[in-house]
């Protein structure tokens, strides 16, 4: 019989945050929507019901709701750590941590979600989740989101732990933007608009462009924009949400990956310009990946729903493509 070769294309709610805050998309709107962009449904906690960390009864029975009469898959649930959410910026004790995650585990198994998202700053206190998790069958995954790359001592400290572990409730979930070949231009123009002449942008930009380089080689340079600034901060995403991983490396971890956010960021002619997809969804199906992929739009304001479903038309096409040649 011959092989088969696709990919679990859903969508995160992240991706409709345009038309979601300003109130042009109703919940059931961003339901309805994901049900025609590949039936998988992934949301982030805070931003997407009320009383985080815990998860509304109200909410529970209207996500269900929603979820049967538009034939939607629940693949993950965003919770957050917020270490540092106290307003004097002193950090949350491993007790509070844990007493923090706890409901928002409870309530994504409650919503029907198999997995939910970890940031990092779970890492100290992953142990003492694992028996909630097991007991509820819900799998716990680290993002690699930027700079978390392939190859960051943070990264390996986290494969480390999955190793140790190695239990089938924790795992990672990579970022694509880790995988960028180059800046968005809306990044630059968005530098520009800070007050920034374009000479600085364009060289941060360069400072980006050379893999040998790393945000400190812009240190000086970014802290004459003023520390706090408008354009500071704009520098800080250089780094934060563009990494250069080769998708290739996705074999070294690809024990552990449990879930995937299909960050993108524009779509030109059918493809996005400044991430890596083609190689990323090869990456994924010569290594026989089972799990969902997340469609995740991260660019300037536009029709989310048209954008998502040109991302996942890029994505099937490079599909049929590996097909083709693997038959």
């Amino acid at each position: 019989m011959p092989a088969t070769f696709d990919l679990n294309l859903g969508v995160t709610f992240h991706s409709f945050t345009n038309e979601w805050v300003s109130c042009v998309w109703s919940f059931e709107d961003l339901m309805h929507n994901a049900g025609q962009l590949g039936g998988g449904v992934e949301i982030v906690g805070p931003a997407h019901h009320r009383d985080f960390p815990n998860v509304p009864d109200e909410f529970v029975t209207a996500f269900r709701s929603a979820r049967e009469r538009h034939g939607l898959t629940p693949t993950s649930y965003g919770s957050y750590a917020d270490p540092f959410m106290r307003f004097d910026g002193s950090a949350l004790s491993d007790d509070e941590l844990v007493a923090y995650h706890l409901p928002q585990l409870r309530g994504a198994a409650r919503l029907g979600f198999p997995i939910v998202r970890l940031q990092y700053y779970a890492a100290g206190i992953v142990e003492r989740l694992l028996p909630t998790s097991e007991k509820l069958g819900v799998r716990l995954g680290y993002e690699l989101h930027c700079p978390l790359n392939l190859d960051n001592p943070t990264t390996l400290e986290l494969v480390a732990q999955c190793d140790r572990l190695d239990t089938p409730h924790l795992g990672l979930i990579p970022d694509a933007g880790i995988f960028s070949r180059s800046i968005p231009a809306f990044r630059r123009q968005r530098g520009i608009a800070t007050g920034l002449s374009p000479e600085p942008v364009d060289k941060l930009v360069a400072l980006w462009s050379d893999p040998s380089k790393g945000r400190g080689d812009g240190e000086e340079l970014v802290a004459s924009f003023g520390a706090g600034s408008e354009s500071a901060e704009w520098a800080v995403h250089l780094w934060g949400s563009h990494g250069h991983s080769d998708p290739a490396d996705l074999g070294q971890i690809f024990r552990h990956v449990i879930h995937v956010h299909a960050k993108f960021f524009s779509m030109l002619d059918g493809d996005e310009p400044d991430v890596r997809y083609r190689d990323l969804v090869f990456a994924l199906l010569d290594n026989s990946y089972r799990g969902w992929i997340s469609s995740e739009y991260e660019g300037p304001p536009t029709d989310s729903f048209q954008v998502v479903a040109e991302q996942q038309a890029m994505m099937r096409r490079y599909i049929d493509e590996y097909a083709k040649l693997h038959r």
